[in-house]
């Protein structure tokens, strides 16, 4: 078996590249399906990912004319995205290769719907040229049965590693938002409970990392007076990871659009609460018993829950328990490859 993924550039930094780099890094499953990656999405300027796109087409081409690609697995978000992966998905379908399309679009069913329809029609039909759909979670099946014959959609949740042992800080002081810097993840929110609400109790502090492509996060904090309350620190690496979440009590991630959040996951791998918001494929992963779930644009709720949970070391702990026990059974990162392995064999079978 040998499978090309194809899918966005390191540089990118979000979801969509952790959910990669966890193929990338599994020497297991890079073996068992000799793993090629190609990027054709980046950043930057137009021209720059223009000819970013263009020069790793060819690439693909090129590896299509010289190994036998039995899987084309096929990351897409929405808009532009779905159509620089048709190019992809026509190449694939002219050599042969069965098609996996894994969909990680927070914003593709508002997008799709807000499309008239003969473009409606085309995404339907870029769709219906894949062997399999992987979705996010069970909210995504009924919208995306609409599209595509419903035998043909999977739900794969995203999935991490599994820590040896739950590794809480229940003395940390620090809540941690891990996303870009945009609206979209509830950031005004944020600064609103905080600064309006008064929702951190004494020693707390709001910890901000992510890349701020046009958010403008400092100016914000500067002109709200915050800088003492909430801090922002930047892009988050990887390497970093371990120490930040060691000193984490809690995470926050107010969405209002999303899939299936890594920084959710990942958080609660460490045993780490989330005050998070009941969209998508969250209230799948966040419960009542491991975190809080509040409505996207409540800022009173958002604020309420940030208070309560600092507040409560008993609560936290108890959250802290339940979602560590959750990645152990439902978003494990091993179980997750399994899945996929075994989708791959049966498509070739």
């Amino acid at each position: 078996m040998t499978v090309l993924m194809v899918g966005v550039d390191e540089i990118t930094k979000g979801g969509m590249w952790t959910v990669v780099r966890n193929y990338l890094e599994s020497k297991e499953f890079v073996k068992k399906t000799n793993l090629i990656y190609v990027p054709t999405s980046t950043v930057g300027t137009v021209s720059h990912r223009l000819w970013f796109t263009f020069r790793n087409l060819i690439r693909i081409i090129g590896i299509f004319l010289y190994k036998k690609i039995d899987i084309l697995h096929v990351h897409i978000s929405e808009k532009g995205s779905v159509f620089r992966k048709n190019i992809v998905i026509c190449i694939g379908k002219f050599f042969g290769a069965k098609i996996v399309i894994h969909m990680h679009g927070a914003a593709f069913e508002s997008w799709y719907r807000g499309c008239v329809g003969k473009k409606q029609s085309k995404i339907r039909s870029i769709l219906n040229k894949a062997d399999k759909i992987l979705i996010l979670g069970r909210y995504w099946n009924e919208f995306i049965s609409m599209l595509v014959e419903r035998g043909k959609i999977e739900i794969l949740y995203n999935a991490v590693r599994v820590r040896e042992v739950n590794e809480y800080n229940e003395r940390s002081n620090r809540i941690l938002y891990l996303g870009v810097m945009t609206q979209r993840k509830g950031l005004n929110d944020i600064l609103t409970a905080v600064k309006e609400e008064n929702c951190l109790p004494d020693g707390y502090q709001v910890v901000l990392y992510g890349p701020d492509f046009d958010y403008g996060i400092k100016e914000k904090l500067q002109r709200f007076h915050l800088e003492d309350k909430i801090e922002y620190k930047g892009y988050l690496n990887t390497g970093e990871k371990d120490e930040v979440f060691g000193n984490t009590a809690i995470n926050i991630l107010p969405s209002y659009r999303e899939g299936l959040p890594m920084t959710i996951l990942e958080t609660m791998a460490y045993g780490i609460p989330n005050i998070t918001t009941d969209v998508a494929a969250i209230p799948e992963a966040v419960t009542d018993e491991n975190g809080i779930l509040i409505k996207s644009g409540d800022i009173k709720g958002l604020a309420k829950a940030i208070y309560e949970l600092c507040s409560n070391h008993q609560m936290r702990l108890e959250k802290s328990k339940k979602a560590y026990e959750t990645i152990q059974e439902k978003f494990n990162l091993e179980k997750h490859m399994g899945q996929l392995l075994r989708i791959y064999s049966d498509l070739l079978s």
